[in-house]
Order: structure tokens, then C-alpha cells, then sequence
């Protein structure tokens, strides 16, 4: 799962890098808004990365409040960015909304694309 869930990763990097040439070079897109919709769901996607990491490591009252703590920061976080994104800074609705779905199809390209034989080292603990 390591070596997927870090492939998906840079997958969205470089989709969303290729999405913000492109829109810079036709002007279709504001591209900070574009940038910025991307980065969102790549910085929910590594904290829920923590989260599931945590939660699946073996029983331990520790490794549960990490999990807790790590789901807090990610839900506050998330509400945070959101709303101050779009009550503060002036953002292009339209153009964030095209950089979101980006991490969707890094994981539906990399989960296509990998062989079905192919297993990932074991999970590490949060």
C-alpha cells in the first residue's frame, strides 16, 4: 500500500503541474485557484493517509489517539482552508473545482495500471 499510496501522490503532483501549464499557456483556468484545489486534496489525502495508518496499526491505546488526533487536524484543517478560501482570498469557484478531482484520477490511473500480482511492503506505524 506504501509504494501505491506514494505513487498516487506524485501522480496528482504532476497532473496538477500539467493541468497549471496548460491553463497558464491557454489561459482557460486562473491557475492559483487551480493550483490551489489540487493542493487541497493532496495535503486531506496525506493526512488521511495518517489517519488510516494509524487506525491500522496494531492495537495499541497510543496508535488510537494518534488516529484521533490525526482525524481532528485533518477535519479542522479541511474546514479551515475551505472557508478561508473562499470568504477571504479571491478565488476562482470554477477553476478550483477543475484542480479537485485531479488525486480521483491519479488513484483510478495508478489502480488500472497496476499489475494484479504485485503486492506493497507491509504498512509502518504512524
Amino acid at each position: 500500500m506504501t509504494k501505491t499510496i506514494e505513487r498516487i501522490e506524485v501522480l496528482n503532483l504532476v497532473l496538477v503541474g500539467i493541468g497549471a501549464v496548460i491553463g497558464w499557456i491557454t489561459g482557460i483556468i486562473h491557475v492559483p485557484s487551480f493550483v490551489l484545489g489540487g493542493g487541497v486534496m493532496q495535503a486531506n489525502f496525506w493526512l488521511l493517509k495518517k489517519v488510516v495508518r494509524c487506525a491500522l496499526a496494531p492495537v495499541d491505546s497510543r496508535r488510537k489517539i494518534h488516529a484521533a488526533l490525526w482525524l481532528t487536524v485533518k477535519g479542522g484543517f479541511y474546514l479551515f482552508l475551505l472557508s478561508a478560501v473562499f470568504i477571504r482570498y479571491p478565488i476562482d469557484a470554477k477553476s478550483f473545482v477543475a484542480g479537485v478531482p485531479l488525486l480521483l484520477i491519479a488513484c483510478m490511473i495508478i489502480g488500472l495500471s497496476r499489475p494484479k500480482d504485485q503486492s506493497d511492503p507491509p504498512l509502518t506505524p504512524c
